[in-house]
This record gives C-alpha cells, sequence and structure tokens, in this order.
C-alpha cells in the first residue's frame, strides 16, 4: 500500500495509543529533535472518571471507550480504545508473569525486572502505573472466604512476583480508579509529539520493502519508522495484509463456575485474589455478579473463573479484506485441566468456607468454554520480529504490543504488555 499525499510527516509514527503506545512515544520522544505521530483510531482526550472508576467496567455495548471485535464463534472480543486503551476499561489487574515464564523471551531478565521495577514500583509498590496490591481492608466478603479456604492448602505469595498458591492481585489504581497509561506517560505536553486522536489507521504504506507511513481517511502521514501499538487484533489488521493475510493468535480460555449468593455482596474491583495452580490454571475470584460491574448486562450469578495459562489456544487471524479472528478452542489437554479446576472450585463453594454466601443448589457451571481477552503471540519476538519489534523484510516496521509476546505467560498479560513495549522503546530510541 503507497498511500496517498502526506498530510503529516513525522520520524515515527506509532499506531495506537494503549498501554504499549504510550509508552513507546513517550521513550521516543525523549529526544527533542525526532518528531513523533501517536496516532489514536478512539478519542484524542483522555477518559474521566466515570470512565475509569474500578467499581466498574465501562464495557456495555455502545461505551464510548470500547471497541468490540466479532470472533467466528460469536464471542464477541472486546478492547478499549482511545487515550490509555484497555488500561482505562479493564479490570486494573497489573500481576508480572512468574519469573521462569520469561526463561525462554529474547530480552535479559534484567532488562525485563528493571522495565517491571519502573512501571509498578517494585517489591514497594507504586511505580508510574501507580501499582498497589489490594489490602485485607479492601476485600470483598467473596475474596475473603476464597482466601479463608485457600490460606491453610497452598504457599501465599509475597512480593511483586507471583508464585504458585494464592497472590493478592496488584493494580494500577489511584483514588477508586484505574490509573492509565495516558496519565502515566502523557500527561506532560512535548512539542515534538503529536497526538491525533479519532483517525484510524487504514493501512502501512510500504514501497520496495520499505516503510513510506501509515495510511488514513485524512491522508498519509509520513514517516521512515511506523511502530504497531495496536493491541494484538488492531495490529493484525494492519500487519497481515503486508505478511501474507494470516497470523497465528493464542488465547487463554476461561470457565466460569457460578452461584446465587444468600444475600448483597460487594468488591471495590472486579478481581481482588487469584489462585495459580502447580498445573497452570488461574482461579479467578471475581467479587461479585458481573452485572454490578458492567451496566446492561443481566444477572447470571456470581462467578469464579478457572483459565488455562498454559499454552494458550491455537488460532488464526485472517486478512481478506477485514480481519477474521479466530480465537481458537481448548485442545483435550487444556480442557482436562479445565475441568479438573472446575471440580476443585465447586468443592470449593460447597466447603464451610462458602456456607454463608451460597445458596444451596445454586452452584452451576456455564456450558459455554470463554475467554480472557487475552490475545496474544500473532508475531512472537525472537521468531518473527526481532528484539526490537522489527518486522523482516520490512525495513522500518515495528511491533511493540502484546502480538509480540513470546510464550505464555501464567498472570495476564497487561503489566507484562507494558514492560516488553519498554524494552523495544529503548532498542528503538538508541
Amino acid at each position: 500500500m503507497s498511500g496517498t499525499a502526506a498530510f503529516a510527516v513525522a520520524d515515527v509514527v506509532v499506531v495506537g495509543a494503549g498501554s504499549a503506545g504510550c509508552v513507546v512515544a513517550e521513550r521516543l520522544s525523549r529526544e527533542p529533535s525526532r518528531r513523533v505521530v501517536l496516532l489514536e483510531a478512539g478519542p484524542g482526550s483522555s477518559p474521566d472518571a466515570s470512565v475509569t472508576a474500578l467499581a466498574r467496567l465501562p464495557i456495555e455495548p455502545g461505551a464510548a471507550r470500547v471497541r468490540r471485535h466479532p470472533e467466528i464463534r460469536g464471542r464477541d472480543v472486546v478492547r478499549g480504545t482511545g487515550l490509555g486503551g484497555s488500561s482505562a476499561v479493564n479490570g486494573g489487574y497489573f500481576l508480572r508473569g512468574h519469573r521462569d515464564d520469561y526463561r525462554e523471551w529474547p530480552w535479559p531478565a534484567a532488562e525485563l525486572e528493571a522495565a517491571f521495577d519502573v512501571l509498578d514500583g517494585g517489591a514497594a509498590g507504586g511505580g508510574l502505573m501507580s501499582v498497589s496490591a489490594f489490602d485485607d481492608a479492601d476485600l470483598g466478603a467473596i475474596a475473603a472466604a476464597f482466601e479463608e479456604y485457600w490460606r491453610p492448602r497452598v504457599p501465599v505469595g509475597s512480593g511483586p512476583w507471583p508464585t504458585v498458591g494464592l497472590n493478592r492481585v496488584r493494580s494500577n489504581r489511584r483514588d477508586g480508579r484505574r490509573f492509565t497509561a495516558a496519565e502515566a506517560f502523557l500527561s506532560s505536553p512535548r512539542p515534538n509529539l503529536r497526538v491525533i486522536g479519532g483517525c484510524p489507521a487504514a493501512g502501512v504504506a510500504v514501497r520496495a520493502g520499505r516503510v513510506l507511513g501509515v495510511v488514513t481517511d485524512r491522508g498519509r502521514i509520513g514517516a521512515e519508522t511506523v511502530v504497531l501499538t495496536a493491541g494484538t487484533l488492531g495490529t493484525a489488521a494492519l500487519a497481515a495484509p503486508v505478511l501474507g493475510g494470516v497470523l497465528p493468535v493464542h488465547e487463554h480460555a476461561e470457565r466460569l463456575v457460578r452461584f446465587r449468593p444468600r444475600g448483597s455482596v460487594a468488591a471495590p474491583a472486579l478481581l481482588q485474589t487469584v489462585l495459580h495452580t502447580d498445573d497452570r490454571l488461574e482461579i479467578r475470584c471475581y467479587g461479585d455478579d458481573f452485572a454490578s460491574f458492567i451496566a446492561s448486562v443481566p444477572t447470571s450469578g456470581v462467578a469464579l473463573g478457572v483459565a488455562d495459562m498454559g499454552a494458550g489456544t491455537a488460532g488464526s487471524l485472517r486478512w481478506d479484506g477485514r480481519l477474521r479472528i479466530d480465537l481458537g478452542e481448548p485442545d483435550a489437554a487444556s480442557s482436562s485441566r479445565l475441568s479438573g479446576g472446575v471440580d476443585e472450585v465447586r468443592r470449593l463453594l460447597e466447603s464451610s468456607d462458602f456456607a454463608h454466601l451460597v445458596v444451596p443448589g445454586s452452584v452451576r457451571v456455564d456450558e459455554t468454554t470463554g475467554a480472557s481477552s487475552h490475545a496474544w503471540g500473532s508475531l512472537p519476538a525472537g521468531r518473527a520480529v526481532g528484539a526490537d519489534g522489527a518486522v523482516p523484510g520490512i525495513t522500518g516496521l515495528h511491533v511493540a504490543d502484546a502480538s509480540v509476546l513470546p510464550g505464555p505467560l501464567r498472570s495476564g498479560p497487561h503489566a507484562s504488555v507494558m514492560a516488553v513495549a519498554t524494552v523495544i522503546a529503548e532498542r528503538l530510541a538508541d
């Protein structure tokens, strides 16, 4: 795609102002002579507190800060849009993976750990993303019972690195709301950093194996370097047309076990505590019915989630004029692990620790296997792209979002995506 006349010119165009894009744009614009454009399809302003309140998820149909991607099985994949991306609308979960999750990744462990420390403040918490673990006084009734059940049975994690056992969720939050990547990285305007919102990218302009810029409905933004940070799905829609049309994708499958509570329950956030098992399951103790967090969603019972954080599903992202998303299904081994986790959750809900919370006979398991909104690995670093996110064969094209995650994580990917974006941005800035 060669594009049309340029309506703007930059040294670097960063496509997507979500968590990764904010990191990359801030780092590259530290050099005053480098002209950086941060291009965003959604709103170009930061969301207000009504959006970022941690006690709600603003992802209902028609919500201004989300985009719904249809998947071939009918499961809408909801991702954030606008400045801050999903960091403005997600559950505020900001856990690192386990240390050994990163062992085969193409970046030095010390470099990744330093990036995490800057983002989450290390053991003390804080950092650029204002990270803190939920403390005992924060726990909702269900989370408290969940921990009471597991504490005598499993190890209890502490510090910034999760382990097998019970792990209190660390969250990017401040004053009862999600603290977004846009607040952390874009709060100080720079004359050489231009943020263009409400301007979807239509494609990457390439000629003779070299990037010319990004094509939009306003014209082309000319640049010799383009960094794709539009999230795995958004990046695939731009990368697949120039890379042959089909990319792999992985997801963390999740099964939900629901129950009807005896009385009113409440929690200040969707997820405050999780159990990581030695067979790579994450058992998620959701704090209330999803309807309590998401407007216009019918009540369906309080849920505990069982997610397989192993190799992930094997799906595909296919471009044939529009993006066809197939997130895949768990294979036989994954299905077996998930079933074992579901049985464990049933035992938990039928235990004396939950007798005061669960209406007898109300426990049920969703028939449909869901997904965790963790799509990753379509352009894995070390295989499909370089450690600097460089796409082979297209000079000037780089990727720096969840697309490049090289392997599975035993925690959700948000913190890891930002750490990887940090180390890629450092390489691009050199």
